[in-house]
């Protein structure tokens, strides 16, 4: 018996240009020493929605039977037990596997019409995928420039052989060769794009810019062949394509216009779902770390181009579900006692930067990062800037004493057990301490600050202290 589970259920359309008649494919299976009673097959329709839809089979004896509706060729997931493997399908396949439930990968074997390409995608994906001579990390990214070059060269000339070789005695449809072949070109591509910051995220030194001929092969690319929109390794290049350009100006995530610049350089350099995907994926990393304002211009620009009702509407629920606590928006308002006994609010520091702190009695990392607290407020004492630490506790009093007996700098607060609650909802206070900056509007400058003991800390308040005295000038 097939159950159907669905995340999404209107997202039954696979997003691709192929014009392939509707269809299905079949999967049949039988397992030796089953490692629970179901196949699952994993499937996400749609790249712009990250929802997943899954069929499930229980199996019938030691076999099953799993039929697929089709529109064109994709890449889903096999899921058995704890095995999991790719299944490339086409409408018409009739799939049949066989495999023994504890030596999984090393007894699979597919039969039938779409068999070809099965096997080789297993072998592709345990040589290619798993072997680590082939993968990035964790030895490969400290190589070079011209080092890295060759070794990506190695890797994709080593794959386009496999690939030859075998298609030469095992016959494999045109669409599974190209979608092999864009698998091929970007993940090289991908790899390509992280090299510089993830070898200085590994190395943890700064590290010089690639030369401007390691990133000649991106005019190169063939970004709009329909066999791409099927290639996993398409999507997540797309993911990084804007971003990479962005940084290339020099611009990072603590600039406001960030992922405004990666949104308008990928609508300037590609076209069709090329371009849709790549706006897609920048909007939702704006949507959930972005500028509010930046954010709803690439959001009203792009589902005024985009036709896909779904896609639009996942993107305004998701703006939707977080524009109150985005870069940009207003904090949310609160009251406190502060030690003279006096009822203020976070509103009354308008007009002043606010580095804004939630620490709570049994937190001991609180305790720790006090004293590098106290350096920050007296560094930038008689500067347009509070410090406000907040303490969520529910005893007054020993606060009080506290904070009295260490002579504390900066605005301490002390926050009622009735107001508690909306506050650690209202700031997703999930961790202790929590450290937000707050514009001289009461507007967020960010919801994850340095926290005091950082290096940074002291310039990143200096820089924003020093851009609003320019911007008031």
């Amino acid at each position: 018996m097939v159950r159907l589970k669905t995340v999404l259920p209107a997202l039954l359309l696979l997003l691709t240009n192929q014009l392939f008649a509707q269809g299905k494919a079949v999967i049949t299976g039988k397992i030796a020493k089953p490692l629970s009673d179901v196949v699952e097959l994993v499937m996400r329709p749609n790249p712009l929605i990250p929802e997943e839809k899954s069929l499930q089979a229980e199996l019938q004896g030691n076999t099953f039977r799993i039929e697929v509706p089709l529109q064109g060729a994709m890449v889903a997931e096999l899921l058995h037990g704890n095995e999991l493997v790719p299944v490339y399908l086409e409408p018409g396949y009739e799939l049949s596997l066989s495999f023994n439930g504890d030596k999984f990968l090393r007894t699979l074997k597919y039969t039938g019409k779409g068999g070809n390409e099965n096997n080789y995608l297993a072998t592709y994906t345990t040589r290619f995928e798993d072997e680590e001579d082939y993968q990035v990390l964790p030895d490969n990214i400290k190589l070079k420039e011209e080092e890295f070059t060759a070794f990506l060269d190695y890797r994709r000339n080593d794959q386009l052989k496999s690939l030859d070789k075998y298609a030469g005695k095992n016959p494999v449809s045109d669409t599974f060769r190209n979608f092999l072949l864009a698998e091929v070109e970007f993940s090289y591509a991908k790899d390509k794009l992280r090299y510089h910051p993830l070898r200085q995220q590994i190395l943890q030194v700064a590290l010089t810019k690639p030369s401007p001929a390691f990133y000649t092969y991106l005019d190169k690319l063939d970004m709009q062949r329909p066999a791409n929109l099927v290639s996993p390794a398409f999507v997540r290049f797309l993911q990084e394509y804007g971003i990479h350009y962005a940084q290339e100006a020099g611009y990072t995530e603590k600039d406001a216009t960030y992922y405004k610049v990666a949104y308008s350089t990928v609508s300037q350099k590609l076209q069709g779902q090329a371009k849709l995907l790549a706006q897609a994926h920048i909007l939702k990393q704006s949507i959930k770390s972005g500028h509010l304002q930046y954010t709803e211009q690439m959001l009203q620009d792009f589902t005024t181009t985009n036709k896909d009702a779904a896609v639009n509407a996942y993107l305004q629920q998701q703006h939707d579900a977080n524009k109150a606590f985005a870069i940009g928006s207003e904090a949310p308002d609160f009251k406190y006692k502060n030690l003279a006994g006096d009822t203020v609010s976070l509103s009354s520091f308008k007009g002043q930067l606010v580095y804004l702190s939630f620490w709570r009695s049994d937190c001991s990392l609180c305790y720790v990062e006090q004293p590098h607290l106290e350096q920050l407020a007296v560094k930038f004492k008689g500067q347009k800037i509070v410090f406000l630490n907040v303490f969520i506790s529910d005893n007054e009093q020993k606060w009080r004493k506290s904070a009295q007996g260490k002579d504390l700098q900066g605005e301490q607060a002390f926050v009622s057990i009735t107001q508690q609650e909306e506050l650690i909802a209202n700031y997703k206070l999930e961790d202790m301490p929590a450290y937000f900056l707050v514009d001289a509007e009461g507007r967020f400058i960010s919801q994850k600050a340095r926290h005091p003991n950082d290096r940074e800390a002291a310039n990143d308040l200096a820089g924003h202290l020093q851009t609003r005295q320019a911007s008031a000038k």
